[in-house]
């Protein structure tokens, strides 16, 4: 079949390969002059290192990242908040910090190698049906040639959501997090994090070759404060929280070095219509709080492949994908709604009583166990989880 792709991202890279090695023709519109990362550095959990291997480049990306044995997080008064190590869960689990460009391009390559054609600044406006099959019309006003099927990874602001029709609905989140890379040899083996209330989040994640993705949780409002105020007053209030992110925060020299990402839900009705179905954030996008973007990208593209190789009706293979995925995506994005509040919003209720329970939930086995599950990505539901092969 020929198969569109919408967006050269990591669901986008990985469902061109893989669709591309079952001999389906496939083609990748991205609409950036030249496909590159965006953003810094990610966490790839168990979940999401399951598909690398099956991908064939697990090895080559874990010998550039950073291997985490647990995230933890402390109080500003420097209690600890949460300590969760994966191999209380099972022995050999870790989280890999890994550098999103790294990841980016190793995926990238596989894709072309793979024979996927990619089509940069091509910027897909919308798309057509016919009888035969669905033709894309670009920004610039051109017309593709007619494909079997499309598949929109173009990103949690999709703008093919609306083009397809299917209902959804769209939360904005307030706070959204400035974003730096750099050199940072005081946190190796763990993403670290820092909360003052739930107005203050800070963290570290080392990503390897001794750097590490720095992240500042803020509003839009705070943000412009801020460059009112100077870049200094923003590095005081920084290191006074968070002082293990000296090193790399006193080499920032202005707020153009920084990246201001903001965060929002959507949740579909459907992942899929007439001829296209979305993957990733197109279909599912979340706040951080969790950190599975990436891995639940690499996730949908690899169950997604395999549902059309066991039946090459479109629509078929689509419902039998969203059996399959429905409850997991619906049970993270439950979970990761009612969390976000507790580490980023207003007032200060939440932070008092996350202060006063966390500690306690996570030294219970049972609730710790379940915690570390959703962590490594191995829930799927309120009440289930498979935890992969070692």
């Amino acid at each position: 079949m020929k198969i569109a792709i919408a967006g050269c991202g990591i669901a986008g890279t990985a469902a061109g390969y893989l669709l591309a090695q079952q001999g389906h023709e496939v083609t990748i519109f991205e609409q950036a002059q030249r496909c590159g990362p965006i953003g810094a550095g990610i966490l790839v959990q168990p979940i999401g290192q399951a598909v690398l291997k099956s991908l064939g480049i697990y090895d080559e990306i874990y010998q550039q990242s950073a291997q985490l044995n647990c995230i933890e997080a402390l109080k500003h008064s420097g209690k600890r908040l949460i300590r969760l190590e994966y191999q209380r869960l099972r022995t050999g689990l870790y989280g890999l910090g890994v550098h999103r460009g790294l990841l980016f391009n190793s995926l990238l390559e596989l894709a072309k190698q793979g024979g996927v054609e990619v089509r940069e600044d091509a910027r897909i406006a919308t798309y057509h049906l016919s009888d035969s099959g669905v033709s894309l019309e670009l920004d610039s006003n051109e017309h593709t040639e007619s494909f079997d099927f499309m598949i929109a990874t173009d990103g949690a602001r999709s703008a093919l959501r609306i083009a397809s029709g299917i209902r959804h609905h769209t939360t904005e989140y307030a706070y959204g997090a400035l974003w730096a890379t750099g050199t940072c040899s005081s946190i190796e083996d763990r993403l670290f994090q820092v909360v003052e209330g739930t107005k203050r989040l800070v963290g570290i994640l080392p990503i390897g070759n001794q750097e590490c993705s720095f992240f500042w949780g803020l509003t839009a409002a705070q943000l412009e404060s801020f460059k009112q105020s100077g870049l200094d007053v923003w590095k005081d209030e920084v290191l006074k929280l968070c002082p293990q992110g000296e090193e790399l925060v006193t080499r920032i020299n202005s707020f153009e070095e920084l990246t201001f990402t903001t965060y929002r839900s959507v949740s579909m009705q459907s992942w899929f219509a007439d001829r296209i179905i979305f993957l990733g954030d197109a279909a599912h996008p979340t706040s951080p709080h969790l950190g599975q973007g990436a891995n639940f990208a690499l996730e949908d593209a690899w169950v997604f492949s395999e549902c059309l190789k066991q039946e090459t009706n479109f629509s078929v293979a689509c419902l039998h994908y969203e059996s399959l995925r429905r409850k997991k995506i619906r049970f993270y994005q439950q979970i990761t709604s009612w969390l976000t509040p507790f580490f980023q919003s207003d007032g200060f209720v939440k932070g008092w009583g996350r202060d006063i329970t966390l500690p306690v939930m996570s030294q219970i086995p049972i609730l710790r166990q379940q915690m570390l599950k959703t962590l490594c990505g191995f829930k799927t539901g309120w009440l289930k989880s498979q935890i992969g092969e070692e």
